[in-house]
């Protein structure tokens, strides 16, 4: 003899997990847009001519692809790995940036340009918008 509550069990149960899902939902659609709009690419994507990093924007600057020795002959401090950019592409390429050494370097102190890897030997340059 079944029990009288058992049918409004299950339907809680299922608004319950109705909710929850759509929750879910919203929660990955909000991450995406906020991804989409911090990083210029969705996920999953390589970088594109616009990189964050240091809380700044960088944009491509149209110039060649350079090789490692043309981007250090030409920093004024040690160009050193950064990470990789974008945080969440399939395959994510490697950031570099010539910032003040470790003992001088201040969570207000961002490199005006950065380098994308973009092959072997290979570096893209970006410059920071809106100047130092």
């Amino acid at each position: 003899m079944p029990r009288p509550c058992q049918p409004r069990r299950a339907q809680w149960w299922t608004r319950v997990a109705g909710g929850l899902l759509a929750l879910a939902v919203l929660a990955a659609v909000v991450f995406v847009v906020w991804y989409r709009s911090t990083y210029n690419v969705w996920p999953g994507e390589r970088a594109s001519d616009r990189v964050h990093w240091c809380g700044r924007d960088y944009e491509y600057s149209g110039s060649p692809a350079q090789s490692w020795r043309q981007i250090t002959a030409q920093a004024q401090w040690p160009v050193r790995p950064e990470g990789f950019y974008p945080p969440l592409a399939w395959s994510p390429q490697r950031l570099f940036a010539a910032v003040y050494p470790a003992a001088e370097r201040s969570p207000y102190s961002c490199a005006v340009l950065v380098y994308l890897d973009t092959g072997p030997g290979h570096y893209r340059t970006y410059s920071l918008e809106g100047g130092p």
